[in-house]
Parts: structure tokens; sequence; C-alpha cells
């Protein structure tokens, strides 16, 4: 059978425990000296335990904070070119799933939302070029269509590209 890690630090306290019950029951000359003792051997079985389970959580932390600072670079190199949050997962070797987890958790926003945030900040940028048509933006920043951009863009700015443009050279 096998037995967890937790059940076998249960089982060593439960011992501890028998063991400071049968010690509490004698009385010798060491008695006050080894109850003495086995407290702080409980005390140090339970620090032991709780830097353990801190030394995991930080690396946990850290795991996270460092996939979604790659998730985010790879969003600004590549969010023009792709848009779908699976190219994202499979480029980090995580399911979709985890980084939908790991962004939500770091971010409190979904990969999906910070693709669509990067894509219009770099719409909102290229609109401001007056030297660019909308075509010419809507493909640069991945849209097969005009359309389809101006859809997006309406989505998150209630305007179209063409209306948010003339209201910036105002």
């Amino acid at each position: 059978t096998i037995v967890s890690s937790q059940d076998k630090q249960i089982d060593k306290l439960l011992k501890l425990m028998d063991y400071f019950k049968e010690i509490t029951l004698r009385t010798t000359h060491f008695t006050a000296d080894i109850i003495r003792t086995i407290i702080f051997n409980l005390l140090l079985e339970i620090a032991d335990e709780l830097v353990s389970k801190d030394h995991n959580t930080t690396e946990s932390v850290q795991e996270t904070n460092n996939l979604f600072y790659k998730f985010t670079d790879l969003v600004q190199r590549h969010s023009n070119q792709y848009k779908e949050v699976q190219y994202y997962a499979d480029q980090l070797f995580i399911s979709n799933k985890y980084l939908i987890q790991i962004v939500k958790r770091a971010s409190g926003k979904t990969p999906h939302e910070i693709i669509d945030e990067r894509v219009l900040k770099e719409a909102y940028v290229l609109l401001g070029n007056p030297e660019k048509t909308i075509s010419e933006i809507s493909y640069e920043i991945g849209f097969n269509s005009i359309s389809a951009f101006g859809r997006f863009f309406k989505k998150y700015s209630t305007l179209s590209p063409s209306e948010y443009r003339k209201r910036q050279n105002m």
C-alpha cells in the first residue's frame, strides 16, 4: 500500500504524542526535561512542515509570474499574427486551461482579453498615423478584412476606425 507523506507525518506526530502521554504519567528525575524536549520536537516538526509548505507556495507563485511574463512577451511580439489563446499555450508548452488559470491569477483578465487589449493599443497607434489607410492597418495587425477589423475595433471603442480617426484629427 502506498502511504502519503502527510499520513507519515501524522503517524509520526501521533507517536510523539503517545510518548508524551506516557512520559507525563511517570515521575522521574528528568521528566520535566523530557517533556520540554518532546514539546520542542513537536514545535520543530510543525515549523518544518510550515516552512516546506511556504517554500512550495513561493515556487508556485514564481512559476506563475514567470509564465505570465513569458505569455505577455509572446503577445507583445506575435499578437498581430496570432490571436488564438491556443497558440500561446502551445508556445509555453502548457494546456489552454492552465494558461487561462495563470493569466487570470496574475492579472484578473483572460488571455483573450490581454491579446485583444494589445491589438487594440496597436490599432490606436496606427490609426494616429494619417499616412496609413484603414485597410493597410487592418492587414498589418492581422485581420483578413476591413470589416473584421471594424467589428473588432467598434466592439471595444464603440466607434468605427474611421470615426475614431476623425475625432482624433479635430
